[in-house]
């Protein structure tokens, strides 16, 4: 069985740009894993992917599949024999294989048998069917019919290369309504007509030197990459960073001509990260900034074709920014004309859940909790009650209605626009904080309580009326605000129970389910074991964090450094035979139900001296330990 390459492309209309590269991979795995018995130890498979093509190409692949033993069971030897003669079951097992019942094999286990070599499928009588289930498994959110075919797939298919061994294979059949060819197209402007693919291993190189198109994702991102560098650097700037901008516009473009635009400088009066984010969301610009993290006029844009007149191009893409920033700025000095007081008044007319009252409500609720808070940590409880009023103002401001991601962002800018010191200001913006795993706490006392309020307050609230996080599904990203309390008190003194109630009592009048807060406890005491064991910041021992947490602390500041002394103490050799025999004694207490029992000694009837010595020893040193546990002193 010769081994040759297979190729396979399908054209298409412009594909979705999110997730492109997860969409190739996952049609090439599926394929590379349903011709694993074609394959031999040397085949290789690499995936291709751009706007309008996504492509498989396996080396090594055998025409057919191996021959195969097929062994079946047939009757008990037992009962198939009658007087040397062959029963009914017998014969009738031999017809369904062909065969003289004599020809049989009578294994040692007492059972006759029947064993023959099946041929192999070839590789074009399994590939149609193939491809066909990997186009439908695909990570496809909707699967739409276009036109007049019967198939259903994201885009319209417009061409199907599919070649083997350098020719056209499987030619017979439809697959998507398209006959195979070993042709493909380039570049929607800059390549003309049909490209045929003699060489399946010339594949990416055609279609880079003769399409005008780069295959590879990687590749692809990697030179827009090197081409955003040099420019940026040329200009003495850097690129600000916004998220999976990159991904998004390797998956958009096929021929990536990074260029140069500028925009005007009366637009810097709006907050950079309006503008930063304009430019990305919208139009998948780059923004750039200088060493002072301040934002240039400058930004950079990736065409899709290498033009010869590229100043067109730039004035095209410069008129099109310049609208939208036009908008960011309208949305900004519209909001200026308001104050955060002004915005927090409209959160009566935004619905929070039609279980929990409006984002008003909820503000209230907020102020309740803050107020407490404060008071525990010895902050002025008025200046609290006011942040919280103001925290969640801006989400009736046409800026974030436009940019939600600018949620606190905007509360910052315009409550110092206000008059609002920077504390007020910046606990605004940070009560938000952390967003996500990693992302900074924090950094004054006042947004402290802010995030906590926010956080605990979602906790109760959505917890209680019963939209409890399920599986990969949590709609209102309660493990982010579990984890984010967590990360905060890990580094401030609080009792988390303590904060669970007060937050508790601030749902008056609304029908929260029984034991919410338990239930809550228990789940952030969850998320908490698997953030100190799993989290790069932490990576705990996993003994030691179930050990300091199997008590259940209701203060996480201290568990760190509790967790790194139980480990020592764990791994010290001359605690061994203690700590097997407290799992000795652990095991029969639990032997006999008696884990959870609270067991009181009875002096009486203490017989050895040693019982009574050890007795009188932990009588005698229980003071000094509940003093060492309550001071933390966990050496002594």
């Amino acid at each position: 069985m010769p081994n040759a390459d297979l190729l396979i492309e399908f054209m298409s209309e412009e594909l979705p740009p999110h997730n492109l590269e997860s969409f190739a991979i996952s049609f090439a795995t599926y394929i590379d894993d349903k011709l694993n018995k074609f394959k031999d130890i040397t085949s290789q498979t690499k995936y291709f992917v751009s706007p309008r093509r996504f492509a498989c190409y396996i080396t090594h692949i055998m025409n057919k599949e191996p021959s195969k033993l097929i062994t079946r069971k047939g009757p008990a030897i037992s009962n198939s024999l009658k007087d040397g003669n062959a029963t009914g079951a017998l014969l009738g097992f031999a017809k369904s294989c062909g065969v003289e019942w004599n020809l049989l094999e009578q294994n040692t286990d007492g059972y006759f048998y029947y064993s023959y070599t099946s041929d192999g499928n070839s590789l074009e009588y399994v590939l149609p069917n193939i491809i066909n289930d990997g186009l439908k498994q695909l990570p496809v959110a909707k699967m739409m019919r276009w036109g007049h075919f019967d198939y259903q797939f994201v885009r319209p298919l417009h061409n199907l290369l599919l070649t083997y061994d350098n020719k056209v294979i499987c030619s017979n059949i439809n697959i998507m309504g398209l006959s195979p060819t070993n042709s493909t197209y380039g570049h929607r402007v800059m390549s003309n007509g049909p490209i045929v693919i003699n060489e399946a291993s010339e594949y990416e190189s055609i279609l880079k030197n003769t399409g005008f198109v780069v295959a590879d994702f990687t590749k692809r991102k990697e030179l827009i990459l090197q081409q955003l560098m040099d420019i940026s650097n040329r200009l003495s700037l850097k690129i600000s960073p916004v998220g999976e901008l990159l991904d998004e516009v390797t998956a958009l473009v096929e021929y990536p001509v990074t260029l140069v635009g500028e925009f005007d400088i009366d637009f810097l009066k709006v907050p950079q990260e309006c503008l930063v984010l304009s430019m990305a969301k919208h139009q998948k610009y780059f923004a750039l900034i200088d060493g002072n993290d301040k934002l240039s006029n400058k930004f950079l844009f990736v065409a899709n074709l290498d033009s010869k007149e590229p100043q067109v191009v730039i004035n095209g893409n410069q008129k099109v920014l310049s609208a939208r920033l036009s908008d960011a700025k309208f949305f900004y000095d519209v909001d200026n004309k308001q104050t955060l007081g002004n915005f927090a008044e409209r959160l009566s007319h935004v619905v929070y859940h039609n279980k929990l009252g409006s984002q008003l409500d909820r503000v209230m609720r907020l102020q309740n909790i803050a107020s407490s808070i404060a008071k525990i940590l010895d902050y002025p409880d008025d200046i609290a009650r006011h942040t919280a009023y103001l925290i969640k103002a801006d989400l009736t401001t046409e800026m974030v209605g436009e940019f939600p991601e600018l949620q606190g962002v905007m509360g910052k800018y315009y409550a110092l626009q206000h008059g609002e010191n920077n504390e007020v200001a910046t606990a605004i913006e940070e009560h938000y904080y952390p967003r996500f795993s990693g992302d900074m706490l924090p950094s004054n006392k006042l947004a402290i309580i802010m995030a906590l309020s926010d956080k605990l307050e979602s906790l109760i609230g959505i917890w209680g009326i019963g939209l409890i996080p399920t599986g990969d599904k949590d709609p209102f990203a309660l493990r982010r605000a579990a984890l984010g309390i967590i990360r905060i008190l890990l580094s401030i003194n609080l009792d988390i129970k303590e904060l669970l109630n007060i937050t508790y009592t601030t749902f008056v009048g609304l029908s929260l389910k029984e034991n919410v807060v338990e239930d809550v406890y228990q789940f952030i005491l969850q998320r908490l074991a698997n953030y100190l064991v799993n989290n790069a910041e932490a990576n705990y021992n996993q003994d030691s964090v179930s050990a300091a947490l199997a008590i259940e602390p209701y203060s996480f500041m201290y568990l760190p450094t509790l967790i790194e002394k139980l480990d020592i103490f764990a791994h010290n050799v001359q605690n061994q035979s203690l700590l097997q025999a407290n799992k000795r004694i652990e095991n029969i207490l639990r032997k006999n139900n008696l884990l959870d029992t609270v067991l009181v000694v009875s002096p009486e009837l203490l017989q050895l001296e040693a019982e009574k010595d050890l007795y009188e020893l932990i009588l005698q040193q229980q003071g000094s330990i509940d003093l060492q546990i309550s001071s933390q002193n966990w050496d002594q």
